[in-house]
């Protein structure tokens, strides 16, 4: 078996949100309701299951912040090599049930598509430890700019980059993996240019 494979594959992240749609709208829940019901084998199935909120147009104001600096704790324990980790603080925090359902409901019908191309790749690399704990640097980074105060429509990037290295981590994919990197360094050009520019000379750059 190569190193950093877990003796049980991981569950599918299409069926993990499924079963957390379900629940936010079963009842309202709290960050430390929520946790329990994720049950992550490792903190790539985390982050993947908290990014997926910010890749559609549904708005969640205030969630950005809660999820962003957990997607940081989690990457950050990636990198390290550590297990899922919130801080007891956050565990009684509200989180909106019927706009949580939605949420998960069409991440959950995006990662359908998704599963149907993902499969292990590159196991030399994609399933080496310190290719993992890479990962999780990235993870912690595009976290840190999901919390940020940042304009509209700016989780969208991070986002991305966070779910292609969680789900190329949680399948072993190198093309994921890679793709994911793509992704971060695109991130770090576009937040580059709005600290540079302005989000109004990013917006006329793009226009």
């Amino acid at each position: 078996m190569p190193a950093g494979r877990t003796s049980l594959p991981p569950a599918r992240l299409s069926t993990e949100l499924n079963r957390l749609s379900t629940a936010c709208r079963e009842r309202s829940l709290t960050v430390g309701k929520l946790l329990p019901g994720m049950a992550p084998r490792d903190q790539a199935l985390f982050t993947a299951i908290l990014s997926v909120g910010f890749l559609h147009p549904i708005p969640m104001p205030g969630v950005s912040t809660v999820f962003g600096l957990v997607i940081v704790s989690a990457g950050v324990r990636m990198a390290m090599g550590l297990g899922p980790w919130v801080p007891a603080r956050w565990h009684g925090r509200h989180l909106p049930g019927r706009t949580m359902a939605k949420v998960f409901a069409a991440g959950a019908a995006l990662m359908r598509r998704c599963e149907k191309v993902v499969k292990p790749r590159g196991l030399a690399i994609s399933a080496h430890p310190w290719t993992q704990r890479a990962s999780g640097c990235g993870i912690a980074f595009c976290g840190l700019l999901l919390s940020a105060p940042l304009p509209p429509g700016t989780n969208f990037p991070p986002a991305t980059a966070i779910l292609l290295l969680s789900i190329g981590t949680i399948e072993e994919d190198l093309v994921f993996l890679a793709a994911g990197c793509i992704a971060l360094a695109l991130n770090v050009l576009f937040f580059g240019a709005i600290l540079l520019l302005g989000w109004g000379g990013v917006k006329a750059l793009l226009g």
